[in-house]
């Protein structure tokens, strides 16, 4: 599931265009032209370092199953499609059902802004908890005027096309919730939690729009 470099040209020139393109839900291309949410996962993937917990990981559990090879496990609180098992789905993300240091890696993919901000530090922990000394903890997040923007887009499609480009909209939103956050609040938890040597790095075929954010636990 990874592009070549020919698809990443492609998609770097066609970026303007993509960023407004109403992919369905687990749409990997159209028109020849990869989907925000397919590139989400390739970036995360790649900085994956072993057993992975996906949380937040969406229908049919992608990162896991079409970027990881399987080695990993992933979370949600919402089965979307009825294409999650059971033991995935789970009320309290604050609290998981693993033993200290049962993952090398954690990735939260475009997740973040959807925990409830009163619980956000304690999931954040909850991941430091699960992960093994050495391991990686993995967030992606759009700048937040991006993030304003498409969110609108997807409520204005959902609202009078009756097309759930966002997923989200399918399920009851927490009051919590919100449409970003801000990069100085994701170091920060990320920080509180335990993670260090924290790095940003941005989506080139994205054009730094989007970002990865990796620290490590020691």
């Amino acid at each position: 599931m990874r592009r070549g470099f020919p698809q990443k040209a492609i998609d770097f020139a066609t970026f303007p265009v993509r960023a407004v393109m109403p992919f369905r839900a687990g749409e990997r291309e159209r028109w020849g032209l990869t989907s925000r949410a397919s590139e989400r996962l390739e970036y995360a993937a790649r900085e994956t370092v072993g057993y992975t917990l996906d949380v937040g990981c969406g229908p049919k559990n992608r990162l896991v199953a079409e970027y990881l090879g399987g080695n990993g496990f992933g979370v949600d609180v919402f089965d979307y499609d009825g294409s999650l098992g059971e033991e995935q789905v789970f009320e309290d993300l604050t609290t998981f059902p693993f033993e200290d240091g049962s993952f090398d890696s954690a990735t939260l993919v475009a997740v973040i802004h959807h925990i409830p901000r009163s619980q956000r530090d304690a999931e954040m922990a909850e991941v430091h908890r699960v992960l093994r000394p050495g391991g990686n903890i993995i967030l992606t997040q759009a700048l937040p005027l991006a993030e304003i923007l498409i969110h609108k887009i997807t409520r204005v499609h959902a609202r009078f096309l009756g097309k759930h480009y966002d997923i989200d909209l399918l399920r009851e939103m927490h009051e919590e919730e919100e449409d970003h956050v801000t990069d100085e609040e994701i170091v920060e938890r990320m920080a509180r939690a335990g993670f260090r040597d924290i790095k940003k790095k941005p989506f080139p075929t994205q054009w730094g729009v989007n970002r990865v954010f990796v620290g490590w636990k020691k």
